[in-house]
Formats: C-alpha cells, sequence, structure tokens
C-alpha cells in the first residue's frame, strides 16, 4: 500500500526553498572554482570572464528572489479579478511569464495565441495585446522559454511552433523561429530548463524532443529523441536537469525517458514506467527531480518515486489521492512538499494535497 502524504512526507524530511536556493548557489560556485582551474591551467579567456559574470549573476538572482505566496482566504469575487481578456474562443491554455509580467493564451476557434500584458493597457484600458500569431489550427498548448522571449505553441493542425516576442518578420508579425510538422494534434509543448530543446506530445501517439539550434539534412530542427507510445500522448515534460522527460499517454502509462542513453535501435531508454488505471493527462518532475506527480482518468492522484522500488520492483507509489473525477492537471508546488490537483467530472474541484500543516 502506498503511504500517505502525512507518514511520507512526515518520514523523509523535505528540503526547504532556502536549501533548495542554497544547493543551486552552491553548483554554481563549484563551476566557478572549476573555471577558474581552468584558466590558472591553460590561460585565460574572454568566454571564461563572460561565464563567471554570467554565473555571479545567477546567484545574485537566486537570492533575490523573494517567495510572497497566496494570500487570500474564501470565496472570490469580481474584484479579485487582476486582469481579464475576451477571446474569440475557448481558451486551452494559459501560463505566465517567468517573470509574471505577461500571460501567454491559446484558444479554440479562433486558432490565436497571445501574448497579454499586466502591466500595460490599450487605450480602452484593456490588457495590452503585445503580441499574437495565427495558427493554422485549435491552439492547445503554449508556454514561454525560460528567457521569456519565445514561446512555444502545439495546435491541431499537427505543428509546433517557436515564436519570438522579440524579432518580427516583414509582415511585421512575430517571427517563428522554429516549427516541426507531427503526425496529429500537438497537444503538449515544453522548453527545455536551457531553452534550448523542446519536448511535444501529440495524437499521433509520440514524444519528440526537438533542437532548437541544430538543423537536419533538410534544414528543418534536428528530433534529438523520439518515442512511441500506444496512445496520444497528453502530457510531456523535461526534468529540471534536462536529461530526462516524463510524459503521460492514452494507454494509461506514465514513462520517465533518458535522453543520454539509447537501448536497441538507438532508441531512448525508458528508466521507470507506471500503469494506471486509465490516460493519463497530466505528468511532471519534483523540483529535485526524484519522483513525479501524475493524474489519470481513473480519477487518481499519484505520486511516485524515481529512486525507491516496491515488493515487485516497480517505481514505489508514495502517495495517491482518489477525486471525483479524472484528473487532468498535477503539479508540485516549488518546494515539492504539495501538489495541486484540477478534476473534472461532477467534481470540478482544484485541490491542494501536502502534510497538515504545511
Amino acid at each position: 500500500m502506498p503511504e500517505s502524504f502525512e507518514q511520507h512526507f512526515g518520514w523523509e524530511k523535505q528540503k526547504s526553498l532556502e536549501q533548495i536556493k542554497k544547493k543551486k548557489a552552491l553548483e554554481l560556485v563549484q563551476e566557478i572554482e572549476e573555471i577558474t582551474k581552468r584558466m590558472a591551467e591553460k590561460g585565460e579567456t574572454i568566454e571564461d570572464y563572460r561565464r563567471i559574470s554570467a554565473i555571479v549573476q545567477e546567484i545574485k538572482k537566486i537570492y533575490e528572489e523573494k517567495i510572497i505566496g497566496w494570500q487570500l482566504e474564501g470565496k472570490l469575487t469580481k474584484e479579485n479579478v487582476l486582469a481579464e481578456y475576451q477571446a474569440g474562443g475557448v481558451v486551452r491554455a494559459a501560463n505566465f511569464s517567468p517573470e509574471g509580467d505577461k500571460v501567454v493564451i491559446g484558444s479554440y476557434d479562433d486558432s490565436m495565441m497571445r501574448v497579454i500584458s499586466l502591466t500595460e493597457k490599450d487605450e480602452q484600458g484593456k490588457p495590452n495585446v503585445l503580441a499574437e500569431y495565427q495558427a493554422g489550427g485549435w491552439v492547445v498548448a503554449a508556454n514561454f522559454s525560460p528567457e521569456g522571449d519565445k514561446v512555444v505553441i502545439g495546435s491541431s493542425d499537427g505543428m509546433m511552433r517557436v515564436i519570438s516576442l522579440t524579432e518580427k518578420d516583414k509582415q511585421g508579425k512575430p517571427e517563428v523561429l522554429a516549427e516541426y510538422q507531427a503526425g496529429g494534434w500537438v497537444v503538449a509543448a515544453n522548453f527545455s530548463p536551457e531553452g534550448d530543446k523542446v519536448v511535444i506530445g501529440s495524437s499521433d501517439g509520440m514524444m519528440r524532443v526537438i533542437s532548437l539550434t541544430e538543423k537536419d539534412k533538410q534544414g528543418k530542427p534536428k528530433v534529438l529523441a523520439e518515442y512511441q507510445a500506444e496512445g496520444a500522448v497528453w502530457a510531456a515534460n523535461f526534468s529540471p536537469e534536462g536529461d530526462k522527460v516524463v510524459i503521460g499517454s492514452n494507454d494509461g502509462m506514465m514513462r520517465v525517458i533518458s535522453l543520454t542513453e539509447k537501448v536497441e535501435q538507438g532508441k531512448p531508454n525508458v528508466l521507470a514506467e507506471y500503469q494506471a488505471g486509465g490516460a493519463v493527462w497530466a505528468a511532471n518532475f519534483s523540483p529535485e527531480g526524484d519522483k513525479v506527480v501524475i493524474g489519470s482518468d481513473d480519477s487518481m492522484m499519484r505520486v511516485i518515486s524515481l529512486t525507491k522500488k516496491d515488493e515487485q520492483g516497480k517505481p514505489k507509489v508514495l502517495a495517491e489521492y482518489k477525486a471525483g473525477g479524472r484528473v487532468r492537471a498535477a503539479n508540485f508546488s516549488p518546494e515539492g512538499d504539495k501538489v495541486v490537483i484540477g478534476s473534472g467530472g461532477d467534481d470540478r474541484m482544484m485541490k491542494v494535497l501536502g502534510p497538515k500543516n504545511s
């Protein structure tokens, strides 16, 4: 039987946000030490100094970050709506920029991607639309790059597109930096932590990792890895280190796939897999990358270990929760000690799950 949240997070102390910050900073300091050692042995280069300067800024940013947290309780009203925008169809995707000052939305019917400012208003006093792009089909996935200067979208025309928010084409529209034609609707699309790759999941059952810096022989973005599932890939996300992806598919499977290890015929190595009781709609890594949370058609949320096995040698289920409907969304909190889920059917609930008093 899986452990409850109370048991698991009580027995295995989770790292605090400060501990996570310290770990990241120490890793960056170690990189500076390695660079200075190389400089002493092989000589100084301008690239070395630029990298050291960039690392110092990264460390500074880590300790300048302030987590304010959610401050409202109870039922929210119209007064709590900070911004709103009327699209021309159902809004299927909506995500914040890394700085939190913009949102990107993707919609059905009008097949539009829009980047909307949360700090600027137009002449009618509405949130200013900073960029928009007309796709050839419904936009069902839309996410910012880590730097916030690009968005990746997936649409029902089978296309993945990476769109610049700083460059324009000859018609004055946002420049399409890369595009890839999949064999079905692109229903999941996310950047790697470094922003140099995207992972997509599509209704043809394929997961693909696509380079934004390398081209194939036809001059198209190079496919670095692909995996054929037994059904549509509804969820696809990179690990924090960017060396793995987790996917959820219509065959009820969660799979963690290596981007560095290959098996026969050069296929990516499947590091872990778990059979749920229905289609896996959501799959995301924990901040430390040692667990995944999944949501599925059997109305279950499960937290699964990538380091521990159960008695059958399968990935150990650390915690699970039965919702009142299919679990379509599931994500960890920044500290990894809670998960948020969204469910459908008659339930239609958002729930935050974790140990008591957390």
